[in-house]
């Protein structure tokens, strides 16, 4: 595989979209409300402190505001400040979480299948469902120990460069497929002319063989696999991945062996009737 085409996750870098265009003429959509869920935002980076100036450069706005929608937001709960005063995440947004995590019963009932996936691959198997142009975690399990990457619950990562984002469009008909695809573009420019080949490809595969594959194509180290689950009946693709260290595994048995198996278990998946299509 060519340079270019490994350790995405050093060079995609998520566009910031200005507010002006975020709102794009809709008088009833809240600034404020926005800028403070930018504010929030700004941590998707995985920078676990910013500071004032830090945080206003990133969304465009000055430090005065910055400062005021920071205070509101620790009397939320949803920031706090660290010893040196500058803000970090608060715990009051896993309390956000536990409702939406709450109704998804049904990644429990995944649980023991996934693990089994997970020992008999020696990776990290991963449930996960459309973040806007990402794609996000919501159930992983495996064996963490010395592992390279671990795709915790809630960790982000962009549709179009991942096989867990391509599996996910699998599941799109054509129209909602454009209209991810016009997120994705706004979020990610030039990701969909940068990966057309791969995402046609990886689609075609899922429809085919259930599954679509990336060889250290978003991390050097990893190789992934996915397969598209189906619809949930509350309207969520999902879709089940699995990652292992590049050094576990050759191409050849994941095409073969380990990527059909998956495929097999994401149609164990599918059985449950949480899952329409």
């Amino acid at each position: 595989m060519s340079s270019e085409h490994t350790n995405l996750i050093a060079s995609v870098e998520r566009r910031h979209i200005p507010l002006d265009e975020m709102v794009d003429g809709d008088s009833s959509l809240s600034t404020t409300l926005i800028r403070g869920l930018d504010i929030l935002a700004c941590f998707l980076d995985g920078d676990q402190t910013l500071t004032n100036a830090q945080i206003a450069s990133r969304i465009g706005i000055n430090k005065a505001t910055v400062s005021r929608l920071c205070k509101t937001l620790i009397a939320l709960h949803y920031l706090r400040r660290d010893p040196q005063g500058w803000f970090k995440l608060a715990p009051g947004l896993l309390a956000l979480s536990y409702p939406i995590l709450s109704h998804m019963k049904w990644r429990r009932q995944a649980v023991n299948l996934m693990q089994e996936f997970a020992d008999f691959a020696k990776g990290n198997v991963s449930l996960a469902v459309f973040n806007g142009p990402d794609a996000v975690y919501i159930q992983t399990v495996g064996d963490i120990t010395n592992f390279p990457h671990v795709p915790e619950m809630g960790m982000t990562i962009p549709v179009a460069d991942s096989a867990t984002g391509r599996s996910l469009l699998s599941l799109l008909s054509d129209e909602k497929r454009a209209d991810k695809y016009l997120e994705v573009e706004s979020a990610y420019p030039g990701a969909l002319k940068r990966c057309e080949e791969r995402i046609n490809n990886a689609i075609e595969n899922c429809r085919k063989h259930g599954f679509c594959t990336s060889y250290g194509e978003w991390r050097e180290t990893i190789y992934a696999m996915s397969a598209p689950v189906g619809r949930t009946s509350d309207g969520l693709e999902v879709t089940l991945s699995c990652g292992i260290p590049a050094y576990r595994a050759r191409q050849e048995e994941i095409e073969n062996d380990l990527a059909p198996r998956l495929a097999v278990a994401a149609e164990n998946l599918r059985q449950f009737n949480i899952f329409g299509t």
